[in-house]
């Protein structure tokens, strides 16, 4: 028995006591001794000493054994008392007896009295401590298994379940009290277990018992009020002689769990579609959609910070947050969660907004709210009408769900970027294409010809074949100095400024041959431009009207009638409806000295200023066209 026995001596006689301590530590192998001479001085010594065994005389000066007796079974009922005394007669063992010693011995002189004593205290010793530890071990399973999050069992393996023994967690798990199962008033295989459930778990129970092995089951309960809960329980048999005689085990509600898991593989599943989603707004409204829908979030929405603005504009959201938002989605700078969210880079939590610091607005119904900010992309925010509404799986969750939202739209935009470049480099390339054709095709025929004319003027001798390859060779330097023009400057427009539209026209007309042509500028437009493209535009399109007139040409420039653009008009010959559409292409011209890239240059300027250009008839039956979307000034 481990560590030594602590027995309390109590005697009126000193020389008694040191006797009894020197025989008892002769006797035991391990023992430590405490004496008192009085019933007080024992209960003190009791109190400090928490002996194993007590050993009292009965008579001494202020009170007899049996009142010690009394006293010691006050403070600890089953502690050893042995009544060991000199005054010995049938009436004060029957006493002894009825008082409820442990054991009753007489003094004596002779060794074998103390032998016996000795034995009787170590055998009662012994029974105290094994009954004391075996209290404290099912007080420490007591308070284990009620410690357990769901309830212990013992029951008898038919399929209605039938419970001998259920913990107290069971009015957690259940709603029911123990003994209800206990006394089968409820039975768990038919009151609690769903039907639909039951047989899959007998079987699965049954084949684990035929092996011998223990078992894990999970199923749905009915909880007294009718709430569905799933469950885990984990069991084995328990044999006699071989035989099973019971099942026992541990069952627990896992909903919260299975739901989390059920939550968290919706969110990788989530997180593969964010992965293909190839536009920012499109990942918002993924993340959205599975925020309302899988993972339960009742209200949602992704904001994303416009640099125009400078406020956290919605690109997606709920039903719900329409509804309690309106007038209040944009977030700008100065409001509150959203935007510290955004600009700390730390997510935001408000429990309950009615008691923050910060609302949202006053007339917004909702009370919990979790910002989650995205980079420097803008926030995810989720809320709900009821306060304290997210618990920890819901914040995690939440972050994770943020987190591969930040991603999403990192790598969209890069995508985004990295495809706006390939379709500029597939137009680049046509374009080079275009030219590439343009110039074998219409540079091949003046080349042609200027060396057939050369060739004819060095075996003639005659000067009119040197002024055919002359004029060959100017019609290639036209056709060089357009295409280059067309391909340095293409799509590209320098620095933009304020400017006067016939200030412009003006310059332009004095760098075309007008011979008897004549420029009207009907009324002025004040415009933002690259100013030398524009003028190069202009120059284009009067160069064109006069080059295509067979007489004398008038022309016009002026506002457009809706404000937001400006025109040039003629009223020569016009293009005929059927070549409107490829009228801009290079190298295309009704004029066989044209070099047909004057108007292809006419759209690449438009086109870089993000201008539209249409054209039309004019009133006089000329051409007519019309730049639409260009920026005004207000330097009329």
């Amino acid at each position: 028995m481990p560590g030594a026995i602590r027995v309390l001596h109590v005697d009126d006689e000193p020389a008694f006591l040191d006797l009894t301590s020197t025989f008892l530590e002769r006797e035991l192998r391990d023992v430590e001794v405490a004496t008192a001479r009085s019933v007080e001085a024992a209960l003190r010594r009791f109190d400090e000493f928490d002996p194993d065994c007590v050993v009292s005389d009965y008579q001494m000066p202020d009170a007899h054994g049996l009142d010690l007796l009394e006293a010691v079974r006050e403070r600890e009922p089953s502690v050893p008392f042995v009544l060991f005394t000199g005054r010995g007669s049938e009436q004060v063992a029957s006493d002894a007896i009825s008082a409820g010693v442990t054991d009753y011995l007489q003094k004596g002189s002779g060794r074998e009295q103390f032998e016996l004593l000795a034995n009787r205290i170590e055998k009662a010793a012994e029974a105290y401590r094994t009954r004391a530890a075996f209290e404290e071990t099912e007080r420490m399973v007591s308070t284990l298994i009620s410690n357990l999050p769901g309830m212990v069992y013992r029951c008898l393996n038919e399929q209605a379940w039938p419970m001998e023994f259920v913990s107290e967690g069971c009015l957690d798990l259940t709603g029911y009290h123990p003994e209800q199962l206990e006394n089968d008033d409820v039975v768990w295989g038919e009151d609690i277990l769903v039907q639909d459930d039951q047989a899959a778990m007998w079987a699965e129970v049954q084949a684990a018992l035929d092996e011998g092995e223990p078992f894990e089951v999970t199923y749905r309960i009915r909880r007294r009020d009718g709430e569905v809960r799933w469950c885990w329980e984990q069991g084995r048999g328990v044999y006699r002689g071989g035989e099973l005689v019971a099942i026992e085990g541990f069952i627990t509600d896992v909903t919260d769990q299975r739901r989390y898991r059920r939550r968290l593989d919706s969110l990788t599943e989530t997180a593969g579609t964010l992965l293909e989603t190839p536009d920012r707004h499109e990942c918002a409204w993924v993340a959205v959609e599975a925020a309302c829908e899988s993972l339960e979030f009742p209200i949602a929405s992704v904001r994303l910070y416009d640099e125009d603005s400078g406020a956290l504009e919605p690109v997606a959201f709920t039903d719900d947050t329409a509804e309690t938002l309106e007038g209040r989605l944009a977030f700008p700078g100065e409001n509150g969660p959203a935007w510290t969210a955004f600009t700390t880079g730390t997510v935001q939590s408000i429990a309950d907004l009615d008691g923050a610091e910060r609302t949202v607005d006053a007339d917004v119904a909702v009370r919990s709210l979790l910002a989650l900010p995205l980079g420097e992309f803008g926030v995810l925010v989720l809320a709900s009408p009821a306060p304290d509404a997210f618990d920890a799986d819901d914040r995690n969750l939440a972050r994770i769900l943020g987190a591969t939202l930040q991603s999403a739209v990192e790598r969209a935009d890069r995508e985004a970027a990295l495809h706006e470049r390939e379709r500029e480099l597939r137009a680049q390339n046509e374009r080079l294409e275009e030219f590439t054709n343009i110039v074998s095709h219409d540079l091949r025929n003046p080349v042609g010809v200027a060396r057939g004319q050369l060739q004819l003027a060095e075996a003639t001798g005659e000067a009119e074949h040197f002024e055919r390859a002359n004029e060959a060779l100017e019609r290639v330097e036209s056709l060089v100095s357009d295409m280059l023009a067309l391909a340095k400057q293409g799509m590209v427009v320098g620095e933009t400024e304020a400017a006067h539209l016939d200030v412009l026209a003006h310059k332009a007309w004095k760098a075309v041959e007008s011979n008897a042509a004549e420029l009207v500028v009907e009324s002025n437009v004040g415009l933002v431009a690259d100013t030398s493209r524009l003028q190069q535009l202009l120059e284009n399109l009067l160069a064109n009207a006069v080059e295509h007139a067979d007489e004398g040409v008038t022309i016009s420039v002026g506002r457009l009638d809706d404000g937001d653009g400006f025109y040039v008009a003629d009223d020569g010959p016009g293009i005929p409806e059927a070549d409107r559409d490829v009228i801009f292409d290079p190298g295309y011209s009704t004029d066989e000295a044209g070099t047909g890239f004057g108007l292809a240059i006419v759209e690449q300027v438009a086109r870089a200023h993000d201008w539209s250009v249409t054209l039309t008839e004019s009133d006089a039956g000329g051409a007519r066209f019309e730049f639409a979307n260009v920026t005004l000034a207000d330097n009329e």
